[in-house]
């Protein structure tokens, strides 16, 4: 018995010292070494076909739909589930609480954190961020679920540990746009849809107001609303940033690269495609001077990936990140999961910008892939596809930007 216990926390011990990459499904949450993923030094080109991978950890969640954030250093699970009351005269007082639960890896459990007060709302179609340089997790919750007395606008200070509500910008409420909160650097941004007009707001965290870009700028909002909808028999998303990279060369100047996807839906048989973006922005005033597309990550997946397609993407430090998609595979009733490692760097030579043109297609990042490895999943055991992703142990000042459901 005795030595059963040594082995399992040798065992602990181990994964604790290495990196770990952590994929939350609807109704799992697994755990894989990053050394166990097929690493090359140079680029590669081909893809590693597999069978389901070899988790290093599966644990049930307590509850569906968890979706993780990072605070004080630790990785929590917000439930994401519908609310229990939409809208009407409903009043904080007459919710019941929400419940948040503390990953201990170490442990290879999930409990209640008992250190943190109950979420106020569901996070339900919500959005997360946090602001390296302060620690606090900004939540911007689903308007269509908001209640009275409520502008859906929470932070979580890492000083005081409570969640205290914000004073929201007008159109935050509203509930016929289509709203978006990310980080760019340490700056927050709110950027908000309807149709085709589009605004993109700044937030200051120490005065706690906004500063609202006027809609004439290239700034990112429009980029997006530009680059989506249909354009004759395609159909054209541009999807709102992922996450924010810190890359070196960048540090001194205002500029830093967020990545999003694209989803395209190709004429006569509806194929769908989807396709890493890069994108160079100003994160003083979110306008977008570069972007450019990173087929190296995913290009000439084999089995092919269907529709619903999924990406999420983990920033690893120093420009080294894994991006993860999950879709339907064209060849059987299973579900695809890919993963590639790979490294950005900055062209330096192709980072020559004239600040009053319009946003430009050029290759201003150098990608070396050291990884690409695709899995064919029993659909069952996945629960669906990757909800989420995040890395253990969290990187140091590492950004955090998530969504409960699609934007779009």
């Amino acid at each position: 018995m005795l030595l059963s216990q040594k082995k399992r926390k040798t065992a602990q011990f181990e994964m604790a010292k290495e990196v770990c990459l952590c994929l939350v499904s609807y109704e799992r949450l697994f755990v894989i070494k990053l050394s166990n993923l097929k690493k090359e030094e140079v680029d590669v080109k081909d893809w590693t076909c597999l069978s389901s991978p070899n988790f290093d950890l599966d644990l049930e969640l307590p509850e569906h739909y968890l979706c993780p954030f990072v605070f004080d250093s630790k990785i929590y699970l917000a439930s994401s589930e519908r609310p229990r009351i939409f809208g009407g005269d409903v009043s904080m007082e007459d919710l019941e609480p929400w419940p948040v639960y503390e990953f201990k890896f170490e442990e290879r459990r999930i409990e209640r954190a008992e250190s943190l007060d109950d979420a106020p709302l569901s996070l339900h179609e919500s959005i997360i961020a946090n602001t390296p340089g302060s620690g606090d997790v900004y939540f911007h919750m689903n308007p269509k679920t908001l209640i009275k007395d409520s502008s859906g606008f929470y932070v979580l200070s890492s000083g005081s540990r409570v969640w205290r509500p914000l004073i929201a910008a007008e159109p935050i409420s509203d509930t016929n746009r289509l709203n978006c909160l990310f980080v760019l650097d340490n700056n927050l941004f709110f950027s908000s849809f309807e149709g085709r007009d589009s605004w993109l707001a700044r937030f200051d965290p120490i005065k706690e107001s906004w500063t609202v870009e006027p809609s004439s700028a290239n700034n990112l909002s429009n980029f997006i609303t530009d680059r989506t909808g249909e354009d004759g028999e395609f159909l054209h998303i541009t999807y709102p940033p992922h996450i924010s990279v810190s890359l070196r060369g960048l540090g001194s100047s205002n500029y830093t690269v967020c990545l999003t996807h694209e989803y395209v839906e190709l004429p006569p048989d509806r194929t769908t495609l989807g396709k890493v973006l890069a994108i160079l922005v100003n994160h003083q005033n979110g306008r977008v001077a570069l972007y450019q597309y990173l087929d190296v990550c995913f290009q000439g997946i084999q089995p092919m990936v269907g529709e619903d397609v999924r990406f999420n993407f983990v920033d690893l430090g120093n420009g080294k990140l894994c991006a993860i998609l999950t879709g339907d595979s064209y060849l059987s009733d299973s579900v695809t999961l890919c993963i590639s490692v790979f490294t950005l760097s900055a062209d330096f030579t192709a980072l020559q910008l004239d600040s009053g043109a319009p946003p430009m297609e050029r290759d201003f990042l150098q990608v070396t892939v050291h990884s690409k490895s695709v899995y064919t999943m029993n659909r069952t055991r996945l629960a669906n596809h990757i909800c989420h992703a995040f890395v253990w142990p969290p990187t140091k000042g590492g950004r955090f930007n998530d969504r409960t459901t699609r934007p779009f």
